[in-house]
């Protein structure tokens, strides 16, 4: 790289800078540092340099987080073997005396243009710093050398004072050195012993930085380093530590001003997160937890109002999905129970006449389908305009009664049942939706949080209905390892919420919710995008996990499945960036049949003709005023054997009252009454049915208009009751339910590394030795892949193999596009001559998107397969990549 004449600096001041200063004196202080290095190939003349005279830039929006505070994920070390680990949520880097300096890379390699920002801290001095726009290429004796553009950021050992210089790191010495008069205070702006932030903008050539808000460097790049990795780096030496936080990225994207993101008669996205079994007590919105950690949900809530009173639709989820789809109670739409992944269609509900002689009331059969009869909220977002997109659970039923007929032009993983398929981290047992094997452990929110993030990126220019229905926390019990062990050593045995499994669960949840906000800030789409957030019932509280229940809606009563409290009230939050007073609350009463009709106002989008809703607009509670409505109603005709069950009933919830009346419980078939004041008893201790007989009988005249409004199927006396049967003192008493989810006595679970840069998979092994590859397969799924350096264009490929099998079978070519995952629609079969001699293949693949990895399956059988050599090449016969097998350390 070479200094940059002073007539292209004119140019690019004129072009790439608004506001520019010359400077020009030499500090006398820095008299023996200039002549050190003035001789350096990049070192500028003083006269020449420019001055930083801008503000920081805002660092309060559209920032993604390259670090997620637990472990190194997205990052590689390069260069030498400096160590780094994570250690309560703070990256530490340390220094391995006798090790070249480190780098500890962003596996992404094609940031441009930016603004970073990061805090730094030494517990131990010494050098470091942040590359940029970085770049690598090999060294000696097999090292890999880091080059290019690098923050400076020193330790105190030294008066120099250059933190925030820009060094040229392996590619001829310092192209900013912080050596004028004018850098004063910015040499003085780095201390000891507190967080420093470093700050960096990058557009087209012109770089800029700042330490701790205070200006620094102003460089003109000649642009020889256009893009590249982000690089944290621990400098060789005797000793050192230097620790990072906070380490996020904004990056500024250069879209011709002819194609504007999005014009200003758009109207707002809405992005709809739907947790499941989320209790009230699940987060941190309202001081009730101890143990879970929900940061991101602290974030949204920061952004929009949240919800002390929102409460489900039904204790249990399909009852709630269909309303929230419906904006209809479940005594109208008839799904009264999650029964809809079962085999039965039953489209209408149906009174049953008798029950079992302990039972005083019989339950109706619920419906098993969301009928399409209804105009659904995907619907209509696609009738006006919206790519529609459905992401995670459903549980209203398998074609034709999928998502894909409800209104979604997208729907993933399309899986009808109850919860995961199988588990949370992989391998899954969805079908048709694998894991990607290049992460043998992914957890399903982080690739269901990972495809929504495609589906997004996708549709940032036009309106998009993105309906995201979580499938945490619901059962099965399981996640992450190592976060499940961290929690174990945080439980307190004496808090009501002490399992660790279900504390790990909540945060690989949240961990999702944060994807998708650092998406939006990404994309610059966050301020025109409404967010809404809501779970479909309350808390589990039934089921067995790590010996104790899998969590406590305390202080609510009861949980899932129940009529009380933790059985139906829940989290809520409603983002609309501009009309939502961010960092707001409410204490107004919203249900989830509240949602479709207020995104109808909100959106200035009339309802069709003739279409109801049992649901309000909550338009005037978000814009700060009194929400008017008489009152909420809960309808659950069942009554599943968990804790705090209550027989089939009905619930109205007017102001701080709430009256559940419990039908044909009561002298001779007449209904039973629990009246609770929630102002002074939130924990639905006290009945004062009998207190307040006058009060019960006006609330129950409001049930009573509402199940005559909906034509609700009701629970109908019990001819076949035998009170001797039934013992009134055992009711609401449970048992919980074992989950299988004690960890078994299994080996564990090998993780292999990749020989020759493939990836072993499925039922085989991989060595090399002279000169070729050989695959030892010990059943009907041998594979290996590999992972491109590169992601190439989508355009026709040929990939060659030669090789030589005893094994049996044909053989099968997979191409992995980005944010997809291997898949037979993604693949090219072709006959295998397994006679033990070599032979040569030739398949060619199709891809329909940017591609950035390919895996080969060479049989389906036992046996041995030798490779000697494949390559990729494309449509032009050119090399894309060339395997050859020649060194059998690599």
């Amino acid at each position: 790289m070479n200094r940059i004449p002073l007539s292209l600096l004119a140019l690019a001041i004129c072009v790439c800078a608004s506001h520019v200063i010359v400077a020009g004196e030499l500090d006398p202080q820095q008299d023996a540092w200039h002549a050190k290095y003035k001789g350096q190939a990049n070192a500028p003349l003083p006269e020449e340099m420019l001055l930083n005279t801008d503000p920081e830039p805002d660092l309060s929006k559209g920032f993604t987080s390259l670090f997620n505070g637990k472990d190194l994920s997205g990052w590689t070390p390069k260069g030498g073997t400096c160590k780094f680990t994570v250690k309560d949520g703070i990256l530490v880097g340390q220094v391995v005396p006798g090790s070249n300096s480190t780098y500890l890379s962003t596996e992404r390699n094609d940031f441009d243009d930016f603004i970073f920002t990061c805090d730094m801290k030494w517990e131990e001095s010494c050098n470091s710093g942040v590359m940029f726009r970085a770049q690598s290429k090999p060294g000696k004796n097999g090292t890999e050398t880091v080059f290019g553009p690098q923050a400076e950021m020193e330790g105190f050992s030294q008066d120099r004072h250059w933190s925030g210089g820009i060094y040229g790191q392996s590619c001829g010495g310092y192209f900013y050195p912080l050596w004028l008069k004018e850098h004063k205070k910015a040499r003085a702006a780095t201390k000891e012993d507190i967080w420093n932030r470093v700050t960096i903008s990058a557009q087209g050539n012109v770089v800029k930085t700042w330490i701790n808000g205070v200006p620094a460097a102003h460089w003109i790049d000649d642009g020889s380093y256009p893009k590249g990795f982000f690089g944290l780096q621990v400098h060789k030496g005797a000793k050192g530590t230097v620790l990072w936080k906070n380490i996020r990225v904004k990056e500024l994207a250069n879209k011709p001003a002819a194609s504007p993101k999005a014009s200003a008669s758009k109207r707002p996205n809405v992005l709809f997160i739907l947790a499941d079994d989320l209790g009230w007590s699940d987060t941190t919105l309202f001081g009730t937890t101890k143990l879970y950690q929900t940061p991101n949900i602290e974030r949204l809530a920061k952004r929009g109002m949240t919800f002390t009173r929102a409460y489900s639709s039904s204790p249990l989820c399909s009852p709630t999905r269909a309303s929230v789809l419906t904006g209809l109670s479940p005594a109208r739409h008839g799904i009264t129970s999650p029964t809809c992944h079962l085999p039965k269609v039953v489209l209408e509900p149906q009174e049953t006449a008798k029950g079992p002689p302990n039972k005083f009331s019989t339950a109706p059969k619920s419906v098993s389908r969301l009928d399409p009869k209804y105009y659904t909220l995907a619907e209509m977002f696609r009738d006006n305009g919206y790519a529609t997109g459905h992401f995670g659970k459903w549980h209203l039923g398998s074609e034709p009664y999928s998502p894909l007929e409800h209104g979604f032009d997208v729907d993933l993983p399309h899986h009808p049942g109850p919860g995961p398929a199988g588990s949370y981290v992989a391998p899954w047992k969805f079908k048709d939706f694998d894991h990607d094997p290049m992460i043998p452990d992914e957890h399903l929110e982080d690739r269901m949080a990972k495809e929504a993030v495609r589906f997004l990126e996708q549709h940032a220019d036009e309106p998009f209905f993105l309906n995201y229905w979580m499938f945490s926390v619901h059962a099965p019990f399981d996640a992450k390892k190592e976060l499940i062990e961290e929690y174990r050593d945080r439980v307190d045995p004496n808090d009501p919420q002490r399992c660790p499994t279900y504390a790990a669960m909540i945060e690989s949840m949240d961990d999702a919710i944060g994807t998708l906000l650092d998406t939006l800030d990404r994309l610059e789409i966050a301020d025109e995008t409404i967010i809404v957030f809501a779970s479909d019932n309350g808390g589990n509280m039934y089921n067995e996990v790590d010996g104790t229940t899998a969590t406590s809606n305390a202080p609510l009563r009861g949980g899932k499945a129940t009529m009380y409290e933790g059985g139906v009230r829940g989290p809520a939050i409603v983002v609309q960036p501009g009309v939502v007073e961010a960092g707001s609350r409410s204490d107004a009463i919203i249900q989830s049949i509240d949602f479709y009709p207020t995104l109808l106002e909100m959106l200035s989008i009339d309802a069709q003709p003739n279409q109801m809703f049992d649901g309000v607009s909550i338009v005037p509670a978000l814009q700060g005023k009194p929400l008017q409505r008489e009152a909420i109603f809960t309808y659950f005709p069942h009554d599943p054997p968990v804790p705090n069950w209550i027989p089939p009933s009905v619930s109205v919830h007017q102001g701080d009252w709430k009256l559940i009346r419990i039908f044909h419980g009561g002298q001779n078939g007449s209904h039973r009454y629990k009246l609770f004041d929630l102002k002074n008893d939130l924990g639905e201790r006290t009945n004062l049915a009998a207190k307040h007989p006058e009060l019960v009988q006006q609330l129950d005249k409001l049930i009573e208009q509402h199940l005559v409004e909906t034509n609700a199927v009701r629970p109908l006396v019990n001819p076949r009751f035998d009170p001797a049967r039934y013992n009134l003192s055992a009711e609401g008493k449970g048992v919980l339910k074992r989950t299988g989810n004690t960890p078994k006595k299994t080996k564990p679970r090998v993780h292999r590394k990749p020989v020759a840069g493939w990836l072993p998979g499925g039922t085989c092994d991989l060595s090399v030795s002279n000169n070729v590859l050989r695959v030892e397969s010990t059943g009907g799924d041998p594979h290996l892949s590999f992972s491109l350096p590169e992601v190439v264009k989508a355009s026709p490929m040929t990939f060659t193999v030669e090789m030589q099998s005893n094994s049996s079978g044909s053989g099968q070519i997979f191409w992995k596009e980005i944010g997809l995952p291997y898949n037979a629609v993604r693949s090219q079969v072709f006959d295998v001559t397994h006679d033990g001699n070599v032979h040569t293949y030739s398949i060619q693949l199709s891809p329909k998107g940017p591609v950035q990895g390919v895996r080969i399956d060479p049989s389906n059988s036992p046996g041995q397969i030798e490779i000697r050599q494949m390559r990729l090449l494309n449509g032009d016969g050119d090399t894309i990549q060339e395997w050859t097998f020649t060194d059998a350390s690599r």
